[in-house]
C-alpha cells in the first residue's frame, strides 16, 4: 500500500513540473512587466460597428472561440499610440500557463480607455460577459513583443 501512494506521488509531482517546464509555453522578444490585462467582449447588440468588430472593422477572435479551435488567434487591444502595427504578435506567458498551451494574441483592437497606457494596460478579447470576470484574464502579466 506504501508503495503505491508513493507511485501516486511521484506520478502526480512529475506531472505537475511537466507542467512548469514546458519550453513551449515560454515567450521571447522585449518584455512588458506588470501589464494589467483585462477583458472585453463584443456587444452583438449594438448600433456600433466598434463594439464587435476590430480597428479594421473584422470579426473579433475571442479566446473562447480559441480554445474551442473556431478560430487560429486572438484579438487583443492596446494603446494606439504605441505604434504597433496591425496584427502584430505579442506572448503572455501567464495566459499560456494558465491555459496550458500557447496562446497566439494578435494586436487588432484598441479602445478609448486604453488611451494614454502605452504598454501598461492589455485588453484581451472574449466571449461574453461571464468570461470577462474570470480572473485569467484579469490580473497583472508580462507582455512579449
Amino acid at each position: 500500500m506504501f508503495a503505491i501512494i508513493v507511485v501516486l506521488t511521484l506520478l502526480i509531482t512529475a506531472h505537475g513540473n511537466v507542467i512548469v517546464n514546458r519550453t513551449d509555453l515560454l515567450c521571447s522578444g522585449h518584455p512588458y512587466y506588470n501589464v494589467s490585462l483585462t477583458a472585453y467582449y463584443p456587444d452583438f447588440a449594438s448600433d456600433d460597428e466598434h463594439d464587435y468588430l476590430d480597428m479594421r472593422g473584422k470579426k473579433l477572435r475571442t479566446l473562447q472561440n480559441y480554445l474551442d479551435g473556431r478560430d487560429e488567434y486572438v484579438t487583443v487591444a492596446m494603446d494606439f499610440s504605441t505604434h504597433l502595427p496591425y496584427g502584430t504578435r505579442i506572448c503572455v506567458p501567464e495566459l499560456n500557463e494558465h491555459f496550458g498551451k500557447r496562446i497566439p494574441l494578435q494586436v487588432r483592437d484598441f479602445g478609448a480607455n486604453l488611451r494614454g497606457s502605452e504598454f501598461t494596460r492589455l485588453d484581451i478579447c472574449v466571449r461574453n460577459e461571464g468570461d470577462s470576470y474570470d480572473n485569467a484574464v484579469n490580473r497583472l502579466v508580462t507582455v512579449y513583443v
